[in-house]
């Protein structure tokens, strides 16, 4: 697990290096476009109006690049974080970078992976992996519970559909009805059905057409593959 936390710890070097490297750049770009402007306003006589404009673009231009350089880095993260077995959402408290960072420099970087060696569990989950102790009696604290004690405890959570459920529900309900109609016009039309003297596929099965009119290797000359020999 050594290895685990010398990757999370050269990974979280690599952000702050970007980070920082973002953060010059930034201010770089945005001293000589503040400095450019300033000088065509003051030595060209350039409309205050224009510059402003020209000032406010790059600026929401550059958040634009900022937003979507975090993005980067957030799915970065996402990445290492599922190769190393990690789910934050499983971290007790609001600061897990500062506990994953403590936890891998501590030489404790197991207890927060997901799948450990010893068994694919948690980590000091009582009700995970017992290495090798068993213990067939239930504790008498642990009494049964009747499930009709719980009755009614889960009325009236689903709510509501949204907008697009009810768009699909009614999507479903108009298939539906297209699909009976095209089986119930293929079904007038088969002349199997006809020759029977039956008016559905149902009854033609309990009739005994199939007896009479079998035939070796109509399956496979149905998928269209031959007849067999």
């Amino acid at each position: 697990m050594q290895h685990d936390a010398a990757t999370y710890l050269q990974f979280i070097e690599d952000e702050e290096r970007l980070r920082v490297l973002r953060r010059r750049l930034g201010s770089i770009l945005t001293t000589a476009v503040a400095g450019s402007c300033v000088s065509w306003l003051a030595f060209v006589g350039g409309s205050p109006l224009i510059v402003g404009g020209c000032l406010l673009g790059y600026l929401f231009g550059l958040s634009l690049v900022f937003q979507s350089q975090n993005r980067a880095s957030w799915a970065r993260e996402e990445a290492m974080f599922e190769q190393l077995d990690i789910d934050p959402d499983l971290l007790d408290g609001n600061d897990v970078h500062r506990r994953l960072l403590l936890a891998a420099e501590t030489g404790k970087f197991n207890e927060v992976q997901v799948k450990k060696m010893t068994g694919s569990i948690r980590g000091q989950d009582e009700k995970g992996f017992t290495g090798g102790t068993y213990d067939d009696k239930p504790h008498a604290a642990h009494t049964r519970r009747d499930i009709t004690e719980s009755e009614g405890a889960y009325d009236g959570l689903e709510g509501d559909l949204r907008r697009s459920e009810h768009l699909v529900n009614e999507a479903n309900e108009r298939y539906t009805a297209v699909a009976e109609r095209q089986w119930k016009a293929a079904e007038a039309k088969d002349q199997d059905l006809i020759e029977a003297g039956v008016e559905r596929l149902g009854d033609l099965v309990r009739t005994d057409w199939f007896e009479k009119n079998a035939k070796d290797g109509a399956v496979d000359e149905l998928m269209g593959q031959g007849q067999k020999e």
